[in-house]
């Protein structure tokens, strides 16, 4: 039987002086007022992501890497438990933010798809020169855009149109798939 962390549990943690709550993932399901209450009261819900190991620090960019089958027919497979997230430093070198390209214009994709993560310090202002579908996958997403706050949670899915003005957010942590249009934004843009 799975174990269901609350807002209470929560609560009681911070009360009794706890930074951080383990909860692994297949293991332990943790309910959206849990993941409110975690991210005012700074208690980190430790999942089996969050084990990863550091991204790296150099300066130089780094892909990521998954596992892909490319079926003769052009069909693309892409492993998700082989997804090894790289740096992303798009967002200021400051910033600890996770990302891999799964599928992109290199696999003929008017598309890219892929996966970011990042914690509560790395959240980031960006301006989008394309269209972007995020689907919530762990944590909780807040997208802050005119000076309101839209909060997506595992299974929630934003759609961002060209020319929005962000500020990719989070209480405590995140990890998103994410769809963006054209494949080729950051040519067709000249960065």
């Amino acid at each position: 039987m799975k174990r269901v962390i609350s807002a209470d549990h929560i609560l009681q943690a911070h009360a009794a002086g706890q930074k951080r709550l383990d909860a692994p993932r297949g293991q332990t399901i943790v309910t959206p007022a849990a993941w409110t209450a975690a991210g005012e009261l700074g208690v980190v819900i430790a999942q089996d992501a969050d084990a990863d190991p550091p991204l790296p620090s150099a300066r130089a960019p780094d892909p990521g890497s998954c596992e892909r089958v490319v079926d003769a027919s052009g069909v693309v497979l892409v492993r998700g438990g082989s997804v090894r997230l790289g740096r992303f430093d798009g967002a200021g070198p400051d910033r600890n933010i996770g990302l891999t390209d799964l599928i992109s214009g290199r696999d003929g994709s008017p598309m890219t798809a892929g996966v970011m993560s990042w914690h509560r310090k790395d959240s980031f202002p960006w301006a989008l020169d394309y269209d972007e579908v995020d689907l919530v996958l762990e944590g909780v997403l807040q997208i802050h855009i005119d000076g309101r706050v839209l909060e997506g949670r595992a299974g929630d899915v934003f759609y961002l149109p060209k020319g929005s003005k962000v500020l990719f957010g989070t209480p405590s942590r995140t990890r998103v798939f994410y769809v963006t249009y054209p494949a080729d934004w950051a040519a067709a843009s000249g960065l």
